[in-house]
């Protein structure tokens, strides 16, 4: 589908695509500040929109953004826009900007612009995650973890490195803390045990999904990379990945490079 016919909606107006914008003193433009969200929709329902509206509410609380919305108002733009495009297999982005600013800095409140972008999305994974991703490993921590803001400068800049060494994601990792992938939350295996860090990174969907999971000893509990290294099963997840088990870590097999059955038996339960 040609995205110029489809509509985008910004601040409660369906327009065309190819006739969106966003006025270049907005701090989106001129200091890279704002924050989005992101989820797909299959045969045209959006799944788990309840959970992404909460930490798009969230993430626009921790950046100071006034978000003149209603849970429910946001819903049902979501909703209205994936109807207008009718496509029966989509991504929805949904963004708010930092606003006009009078000065290209300072943070102006109830200026800021909703973006709702809805366009077709197909799952498809590389050959090489088939039988087990690579990830590869940054030091790095993002600011302001916990929300999910539009600054993803690392991740972008890696890029070319991660098809090079056809990785499935960058591990972000703090003074040797392990956080989190650049896209997607990192657990893993210890003699039947689950762990994902606690702390001072983004909170996923997917990742508070298999939190809710009965039937597994699951733990939030901020680890290091060694803890990493040495675990019997690695696994990362995200809205697009869904559970996505991990082999090898830079130049690292994990366990016997094999997909091991706790990761095995969570992908089952979590279907995207």
């Amino acid at each position: 589908m040609n995205m110029d016919s489809n509509f985008t909606c910004i601040n409660g107006e369906y327009i065309p695509f190819n006739q969106s914008t966003v006025p270049v003193s907005d701090l989106v433009v001129q200091r890279g500040y704002g924050i989005f969200d992101f989820f797909l929709v299959k045969d045209r329902i959006p799944t788990f929109i309840s959970y992404h509206m909460d930490r798009f509410i969230h993430s626009a609380e921790l950046l100071s953004l006034d978000l003149s919305y209603t849970k429910e108002e946001l819903s049902d733009m979501i909703i209205n826009l994936i109807r207008k495009n009718d496509i029966q297999n989509s991504s929805v982005k949904i963004i708010l900007t930092g606003g006009i600013s009078p000065d290209d800095f300072t943070l102006a409140k109830a200026k800021s612009s909703l973006i709702i972008i809805n366009k077709p999305f197909e799952i498809k994974w590389p050959e090489a995650w088939k039988n087990g991703a690579i990830l590869i490993t940054s030091r790095y921590q993002r600011e302001i973890p916990e929300a999910k803001t539009i600054n993803y400068i690392r991740s972008v800049r890696l890029s070319g490195q991660l098809a090079e060494s056809n990785a499935a994601e960058v591990l972000f990792v703090d003074r040797n803390w392990v956080r989190e992938c650049s896209r997607s939350n990192v657990f893993f295996v210890k003699d039947n045990c689950v762990f994902t860090p606690k702390s001072k990174m983004l909170k996923g969907v997917t990742r508070k999904r298999i939190l809710e999971l009965k039937g597994y000893n699951i733990q939030e509990k901020d680890f290091k990379l060694s803890n990493l290294l040495a675990a019997d099963e690695v696994f990362i997840t995200s809205t697009t990945k869904g559970v996505l088990p991990v082999v090898k870590i830079d130049s690292q097999m994990i366990a016997n490079g094999q997909i091991g059955p706790v990761s095995k038996a969570i992908q089952t339960e979590i279907r995207m």
